[in-house]
């Protein structure tokens, strides 16, 4: 709408419908009766080598079967190969998921087995904590532990980890990376700093070319045409017309609108990395704690975001646009750029004066 009250004013809206959650779930593909004679065969040979006592061998064939047929009881026997191997934080999140879909599915026994397993082996896991030095958080940083990408919103917070030997590598683009490789012990509890990456040679900005002088000597500073002595500075051509007289509307609209598009991409790689955190503390649906949870909603929170400031942002760029070939010129324009909300719509209101 717009109004003329000695003032003029341009609002911008768009309408927005409901935002769902970025990471949607994808349907799952019937398994076909080949499969799961494959499945059931994997599973009774891990049957026999745990009977014979060789988890090692046993623990591949149960996580085989339970990717073509997830089940409480090939999870519970995974989790005990885990175990019998000492991958203690492994084990412990597979008996907390055993537990959450037994008891999703009413297998109330074995729920109860699977969370009694869980509380024994919580006491004897190993804890890994990766900090990144407050200096040290470089854009596009990326955190790995045993190749694995971890989120660096992570940094300072404990997470389980298998005992043994744990390569922790950050990288950044422009950076030397850095890696180092630690010995976690059962029961223990490592911290691993991030120092601050240094600098890589190859990224340093290439200096200007320079105007050399014949000799190959240095080339000393001329001094301008206006610095020399006897000759008054010459004078300086008058803009045009036109650009003394160019509204700044388009422009501040254009700006306010390529600084949304900038905060939607930011939020949409928050939400895209809350996203990923969710998945890996969700495992198959089933969250192993509170912090799964935690970052579902975070993605959640951060999609609304970045889809309400692309809107905008397309919006305030194709108004600038507009405004740009259509709006008069004149000097001692005034405007300003507001936030509009409205119970359907959510936009930017552009209000200004100008002296027709």
């Amino acid at each position: 709408m717009v109004r003329r009250t000695g003032q003029f004013a341009c609002a911008c809206a768009c309408l927005l419908g409901a935002l769902s959650v970025t990471r949607a779930r994808v349907a799952e593909a019937q398994v076909s009766a080949e499969e799961k004679a494959t499945a059931e065969a994997v599973f009774e040979e891990g049957m026999r080598l745990i009977k014979q006592g060789k988890f090692a061998e046993a623990c591949p064939k149960f996580e085989m079967s339970q990717r073509v047929e997830p089940a409480v009881g090939t999870m519970l026997y995974l989790a005990e190969c885990y175990e019998k191997t000492n991958r203690s934080a492994s084990a412990w999140a597979m008996f907390r998921e055993a537990a959450s879909l037994a008891e999703t599915s009413g297998q109330t026994e074995r729920m109860k087995t699977a969370q009694a397993r869980a509380a024994h082996l919580e006491t004897r896991l190993s804890w890994l904590t990766i900090e990144v030095a407050k200096d040290a958080f470089v854009p596009g940083l990326q955190l790995r532990r045993n190749a694995v990408l971890i989120s660096t919103e992570l940094s300072g917070t404990p997470s389980p980890v298998d005992p043994g030997e744990v390569v922790v590598d950050a990288s950044a683009p422009g950076h030397l990376p850095f890696s180092t490789k630690v010995k976690v012990a059962i029961k223990a509890r490592v911290v691993v700093t991030i120092p601050l990456l240094a600098a890589s040679p190859d990224a340093a900005p290439a200096a200007a070319p320079t105007a050399a002088s014949q000799d190959g000597a240095s080339p000393l500073p001329v001094a301008p045409a206006t610095a020399q002595a006897g000759n008054p500075p010459p004078a300086q051509s008058p803009a045009p017309a036109q650009a003394e007289r160019a509204s700044p509307i388009p422009w501040v609209v254009a700006g306010a609108g390529v600084v949304a598009l900038g905060i939607g991409t930011y939020f949409g790689f928050r939400a895209i990395s809350k996203a990923n955190d969710a998945e890996e503390l969700c495992p198959n649906g089933h969250c192993l704690d509170e912090s799964g949870e935690t970052a579902a909603d975070d993605a959640h929170s951060a999609a609304k975001i970045s889809n309400v400031s692309f809107a905008l942002g397309a919006v305030a760029v194709a108004t600038g646009a507009v405004l740009y070939f259509t709006l008069p010129t004149k000097k001692g324009t005034q405007v300003g750029v507001l936030p509009m909300f409205e119970p359907s719509s959510v936009g930017l209101a552009l209000r200004g004066r100008l002296e027709l």
